[in-house]
């Protein structure tokens, strides 16, 4: 545990050490501060069935789509155009702890942002006021399905930072497959299969429907364990890639 705290405190520096990390928060803040701000104007229009947070939930992808291949393209790609992972390899650590950190890295900036998010939840509780108090159990139930899903995309962007030495391939794969996973069988795939045992399958690994559930306080332990276990997995292949490198 102390070399993954040592490695950890590592990653954190390169993030704000260099302006990196002050560009990823400021640009996840912009965009969800529009979302936000939108979301507010669209829905004081009238009395919906749905809550602000509950929409801004629902539209965690579209940062998380750009953002994390930003995050991760650099975590291993970098260190081996550099060739500073050898210097890692030659350390007293193992080559999970290596990975693992750099996991925990993505993972804590990753956090911070939507932490930063917390003051939409000051501001909607100051002006509902009294009359129209948050239902907090939903909002904290939201919170803990983005950083579920989150950490899963993370451990797929480190996985393809593990397939190159370029940084801009690795973000184009992180890319690719949060386009696949988020988009095609998330949101279309569902729609050209309606109904049937098909689509009942696609609805168990749709992060849409993963999320809306979330989003409305319904904390399922089905797809917190299927992340997670996807997790384990991408983390345990990043592993082996890294290993692969003792080999040539």
């Amino acid at each position: 545990m102390r070399n993954v705290l040592a490695l950890l405190r590592r990653e954190l520096n390169a993030y704000f050490a260099s302006v990196l990390g002050y560009i990823v928060i400021m640009f996840f803040l912009v965009v969800m501060g529009v979302i936000f701000g939108t979301i507010v104007l669209f829905l004081s229009r009238g009395p919906t069935q749905v809550t602000a947070m509950e929409v801004m939930f629902s539209m965690a992808w579209l940062p998380a789509l750009f953002l994390i291949p930003a995050i991760t393209m650099r975590l291993l790609a970098e260190e081996k155009r550099a060739g500073t992972i050898e210097m890692l390899m030659t350390a007293p650590v193992t080559d999970f702890q290596v990975v693992f950190a750099k996991y925990l890295g993505a993972v804590v900036l990753y956090a911070l942002m939507w932490g930063l998010t917390g003051l939409y939840v000051v501001i909607l509780r100051h002006f509902a006021g009294e009359s129209s108090a948050l239902d907090l159990g939903p909002i904290a139930s939201g919170y803990v399905g983005v950083l579920v899903i989150g950490q899963f995309l993370i451990a797929i962007g480190l996985l393809t930072s593990s397939l190159t030495k370029n940084q801009v391939a690795a973000a184009l794969m992180s890319f690719a497959f949060l386009f696949l996973f988020l988009i095609v069988l998330s949101m279309w795939m569902p729609h050209f299969f309606p109904s049937g045992d098909l689509n009942k399958a696609l609805q168990f690994f749709s992060y849409r429907s993963h999320m809306e559930d979330f989003a409305r306080g319904i904390l399922d332990i089905r797809p917190v364990v299927y992340y997670l276990s996807a997790t384990a997995w991408a983390l345990f292949t990043t592993t082996r890639i890294v290993e692969s490198r003792k080999w040539r």
